[in-house]
């Protein structure tokens, strides 16, 4: 996936996700914005960063989004670069 690094909402909104990825496997799509990782709250791309570095490949992770308004819910089961 792809951060919009100029959004400056609460959250990581993705510019977009690339085809065969982890994140398009989990759903996300285009506009998603990421608001909590696992356990912890993304308001950021300090916040989603660290939730990141907190796994690691292999791992399965919930994850909130924002989509259209309306919370989902998503599991990513991550995978190397």
């Amino acid at each position: 996936s792809v951060p919009d690094f100029a959004f400056s909402g609460k959250g990581v909104r993705l510019t977009s996700v690339r085809p065969g990825t982890a994140a398009e496997k989990a759903g996300w799509k285009k506009g998603d914005i990421i608001v909590r990782f696992g356990k912890r709250t993304v308001t950021n791309m300090r916040d989603y960063s660290d939730a990141l570095k907190a796994h690691k490949p292999g791992d399965t992770v919930e994850v909130i989004l924002i989509r259209a308004g309306k919370k989902v819910t998503s599991h990513i089961k991550l995978m190397e670069r």
